[in-house]
C-alpha cells in the first residue's frame, strides 16, 4: 500500500509542474494576443499545490514575466517549500500515513486527550468509551 502512495504522489507532483509549465506557455500566449495582462492566480495557486519548479522553469524558458517581483520572489520560495515537503515525505517513508490512519485515524488518542482534558471525574477510558457508545476494536 505505501508504494502504491508513493508512486500516485510522485505521478501527481510530475502532473501538476507539468500543468504549471503548460500554464505558464498558455499565459504567454495570451499575453501576445490580448492588449490586457492575465492575472496570475491560476499559476500561483498551481505553484502552492506542488508546481512551482515546473512554473517557474517555464517562466524562463517562455521569457514569461520576468520583471515581475512577485512571482520572482514568491516563486522559488514556494519551490523550496514544496522540494522540501517532498523530500520530508519520502525521508520518512510517509510515516504520517501509518501514525494517523493505522490507529483507527487517531480516535484512541482523542478519548485520552479528551479524559485528560475535559473529563475531570476519575472513569477510566473503558468506562468513558462504554458510555458515549464509542466502539475501539
Amino acid at each position: 500500500m505505501l508504494i502504491f502512495i508513493q508512486i500516485v504522489f510522485l505521478v501527481y507532483i510530475l502532473a501538476i509542474n507539468a500543468y504549471g509549465f503548460i500554464l505558464v506557455y498558455l499565459r504567454k500566449n495570451e499575453e501576445e494576443n490580448s492588449e490586457c495582462k492575465p492575472n496570475n492566480s491560476k499559476l500561483i495557486i498551481a505553484a502552492l499545490l506542488g508546481g512551482a519548479l515546473g512554473c517557474f522553469i517555464a517562466m524562463f524558458i517562455y521569457k514569461y514575466r520576468l520583471d515581475s517581483l512577485i512571482l520572482m520572489v514568491f516563486l522559488p520560495v514556494i519551490a523550496v517549500v514544496n522540494a522540501f515537503i517532498v523530500w520530508q515525505l519520502y525521508r520518512n517513508n510517509f510515516g504520517f500515513i501509518d501514525n494517523y490512519v493505522g490507529n483507527l485515524n487517531g480516535l484512541t488518542y482523542y478519548v485520552v486527550l479528551f479524559k485528560k482534558h475535559f473529563y475531570p471525574f476519575k472513569y477510566s477510558v473503558r468506562l468513558f468509551m462504554e458510555k458515549y457508545n464509542v466502539f475501539i476494536p
